[in-house]
């Protein structure tokens, strides 16, 4: 916009939206908005509020500096600027205030030093005082456009003091002028004005550059969403393709079984036809024989005479003989029209109903991966189910364990109910689809809830009971004896299902069989090499027994008997060193992680003893009890957290899970973890006297146990263990004993 255009539309720049006059004293507010010092004065007397104001434009609420004083906002001198050059434009009209006698004259003069308008009885005055010499003064009368332009690069003016901005106050961060630095900023640190305007200058065209970059970079994403677009209909025009080509070729292969028993249905057709075509040439054969017989009896009646009749004739005879024996007769049921019929494989076509075409597979990271399925039976691995059907003909019960196996079977007396076990599928939101088939009925389907509320499906009523966990067995009371406890601690099982436990206050290592009876101990009170005080974490490694040997700040090695092989650790705060161990698992590599609950952090040593590294940073943990490897992560039970954090391989942060609590997926003091066949973890939640399971990725599945002395109940569970067919065993602390779940 040329000057000219700018001074014909300048009105529209010098009025606030408050008062809707032109500005008295402009200031400006953070939001870069300018009002009035009065119309900002009302609204915070209107407000109430001394330190803060809203803009009543962008309805911003800002905090005032200096106590609330409206007085500290910056001026817009731009609009001082504006305000100065718009009674040149109005001179010839209304006049000009003198900035001196303050009369209003139309013969009036501008100096663009002092930024002030003089009368011409004034002038003289000016010109008169030595140090105006230098002044640049105009008449009005003589302005054109490139005079206005002058004004309105006029050098900005303390408000305070009426001098000519000069200096930055860089502790104040303020423009000053020359009585400002002398006066209100003395000893502070100040740089020329310009010089801080070309350094602010060169931030902004950097800030603008940076803008740009990110700009261009947000242009480069779209463009990149929009190849992604591309990519994902084409990749899903190829999946569909693939799917397809799939279920071509699958159909092509029931076909071509298909084929195959029609070739042999064929086959034993023709061999049918060729027997019956045998007999029937045999008996047209007798038949014909017959015929002639007859034939020639009746020719007999009809001429021979009566001696001739009575007379020796071995026709006759071979005649009255076959009178004499059984007449045949046809049976229609004695010859097999065909002798075969086609038995439905039942099996497969229930499989192929049940089973869905193929499955969408992600590309899972890390914070998505939870627990894949190994077919559609095994997705929902830990489900138990029981179907019930109910119908007019059909009345019959089948239930399934968690390995989707019949543990009962009731049918009515003709025998109907389910020909098959069920496909159960997680449809992820709380329900399950069940497909089974149902003689009589066919293929039948059906939706339940977990709690075995009925949503949807066929004419079966169907019910659905979340996965129990049993107690089938318990061993152990309190005692030094062998077999007795005095507050077990760690357990771990070994490729013979051997069960070991860390007796804290025994000081020993103590062995049993899967069905708790005692095999062995080792162990005993004291510092020397096998012996123990207060043993915690243990685990099974390549037929050696690795003790975590708390009291005594170090790891010890035994051979599956029990013999000492090794030790390492010593109680300090370094890398190689314990304070107040718990925790101590294996992890894939063969390597040994160590919860070092003194030092606040997951360690991780070699067989011989050798630290490798740490998981997480310092200030991950607030008490780590226990660390566990499964697949490519870590998970860490965090005692004073109630929580479980999560890492990948390399010890980077990957997410946590659980808050203090008695809710479902709440902990209080958690302890230590396993992984069961199922692929899910199991939390000693061992302040709630519970055990909690979870898939990987923290989503909550179940808990059992309760406050009690019973089976089945807790006085402190902290440590479980899973044996080969999968039972749960689990360390009852404060019960003094060890029970096992199914």
């Amino acid at each position: 916009m040329d000057i000219k255009t700018f001074l014909d539309n300048i009105y529209e720049h010098v009025c606030c939206s408050v008062c809707t006059n032109r500005f008295t004293n402009p200031k400006l507010l953070p939001c870069l908005h300018t009002f009035c010092l009065h119309c900002l004065q009302r609204i915070q007397a209107t407000s109430g509020i001394r330190d803060a104001i809203l803009c009543p434009d962008c309805r911003r609420n800002f905090t005032i500096p200096g106590n609330g004083d409206l007085n500290t906002l910056p001026t817009n001198f731009r609009l001082n600027s504006l305000l100065d050059a718009l009674p040149v434009r109005e001179c010839k009209t209304s006049g000009v205030k003198c900035g001196n006698c303050d009369k209003t004259r139309q013969q009036s003069a501008y100096c663009f030093t002092c930024c002030s308008f003089w009368c011409d009885d004034c002038l003289p005055f000016h010109n008169g005082i030595r140090t105006n010499k230098e002044h640049h003064v105009l008449a009005l009368k003589d302005f054109r456009d490139e005079d206005f332009e002058n004004i309105l690069k006029q050098p900005p003016f303390c408000a305070k003091h009426e001098k000519k901005l000069k200096f930055f106050c860089q502790l104040c961060e303020t423009t000053i002028c020359y009585s400002c630095a002398v006066i209100d900023h003395e000893g502070h640190a100040k740089i020329d004005l310009e010089d801080a305007a070309k350094e602010r200058k060169l931030r902004i065209v950097r800030a603008v550059e940076f803008k740009k970059r990110k700009a261009q970079n947000k242009v480069t994403r779209i463009a990149k969403l929009g190849e992604n677009c591309i990519q994902v209909q084409q990749e899903a025009a190829r999946i569909k393709s693939d799917i397809q080509k799939f279920t071509n070729n699958l159909i092509a292969a029931i076909e071509a079984k298909m084929n195959e028993i029609f070739q042999e249905v064929e086959m034993k057709a023709k061999q049918c036809l060729e027997h019956l075509g045998e007999k029937r040439r045999e008996i047209e054969g007798e038949m014909k024989k017959d015929q002639t017989a007859i034939e020639k009896s009746d020719m007999i009646l009809k001429r021979s005479t009566s001696a001739q009749i009575m007379q020796p004739n071995d026709f006759l005879d071979e005649l009255f003989r076959e009178e004499g024996e059984q007449e045949d007769t046809v049976d229609l049921n004695g010859e097999h029209v065909i002798d075969f019929y086609f038995q439905r494989n039942e099996e497969l076509f229930n499989d192929v109903y049940a089973r869905q075409l193929g499955f969408l597979k992600r590309r899972t990271s890390l914070k998505e991966s939870t627990v894949e399925g190994k077919g559609i039976s095994e997705g929902t691995v830990g489900l138990k189910a029981e179907i019930v059907v109910k119908t007019r003909n059909i009345h019959g019960k089948q239930v399934y364990d968690e390995n989707n196996h019949v543990t009962m079977d009731i049918r009515n007396h003709e025998g109907h109910g389910l020909s098959t076990k069920p496909q159960i599928h997680d449809n992820k939101d709380g329900s399950y689809k069940i497909s089974f088939f149902a003689k009589e009925r066919g293929p039948c389907q059906a939706s339940v809830k977990v709690n075995g509320e009925h949503v949807r499906g066929s004419p079966f009523k169907t019910e659905f009971k979340p996965r129990l966990f049993k107690p089938v067995l318990s061993f152990g009371k309190p005692g030094s004896a062998a077999g007795m406890f005095d507050t077990p601690s760690g357990i771990a099982v070994n490729e013979k299902d051997e069960i070991a436990v860390t007796d804290f206050h025994n000081h020993r290592i103590q062995i049993f069989k899967s069905d708790g009876t005692h095999l062995r101990s080792f162990g005993r009170l004291g510092n020397q090499q096998g012996q123990f005080k207060s043993p915690t974490g243990i685990a099974f490694y390549n037929n050696n027994i690795i003790v975590l040997d708390s009291g005594n700040y170090r790891v010890q090695i035994f051979d599956d008997e029990g013999h000492y092989l090794d030790q390492f650790g010593e109680k300090g705060k370094l890398n190689h060193q314990l304070g107040r161990p718990n925790g101590l698992s294996i992890d894939s590599d063969g390597n040994i992680i160590v919860a070092d609950s003194g030092n606040k952090s997951i360690k991780i040593f070699t067989l011989d003893g050798r630290f490798l590294r740490r998981i997480g940073e310092e200030g991950s943990f607030i008490d780590p009890i226990h660390c566990i490897q499964h697949h490519n992560y870590f998970f860490v039970s965090d005692y004073g957290g109630h929580c479980i954090n999560v890492f990948d391989k390399q010890g980077k942060f990957v997410s946590k899970f659980g808050k203090r609590g008695d809710g479902d997926g709440e902990f209080y003091q958690p302890f230590c973890l396993s992984v069961d066949r199922a692929g899910h973890l199991l939390v000693c939640d061992s302040s709630n006297l519970r055990v909690q399971v979870f898939k990987l990725n923290g989503e909550f599945v179940t808990k059992f146990g309760a406050y009690g002395e019973e089976e089945g109940k807790f006085c402190k569970p902290i440590s479980t263990a899973i044996l080969s067919d999968g039972r749960i065993i689990v360390i009852d602390l404060d019960n003094h004993r060890v029970q096992v779940f199914e």
